[in-house]
């Protein structure tokens, strides 16, 4: 990133998204308007890259790797046996 101001602005704006102040998309809307205003922004030819990496680390889905969903159990059931025998003794 050759703009320093934008540099110095996206370590703010990134501060304020993990304090839950900024919304992530206000944040890539601020910076967006940075670049159609900045002369040096709009020069560099590394800063497509640095904002898809910047979109990647702003947004964290969570999803189940195969590995954590190997380790989900199963719920035991503590009554289990007694539901059971209560359904024998109905019929």
């Amino acid at each position: 990133m050759k703009c320093s101001r934008l540099l110095y602005l996206t370590r703010n704006w990134y501060q304020e998204v993990r304090n839950f102040t900024l919304s992530p998309i206000k944040m890539m809307e601020l910076t967006d308007r940075h670049i159609k205003q900045c002369p040096i922004c709009q020069k560099d030819p590394d800063l497509p890259l640095i904002l898809d990496q910047l979109r990647e680390l702003l947004r964290v889905p969570y999803t189940i790797t195969p590995k954590e969903e190997k380790n989900i159990e199963e719920p035991i059931y503590l009554y289990e046996e007694e539901i059971e025998d209560l359904e024998e003794e109905e019929i």
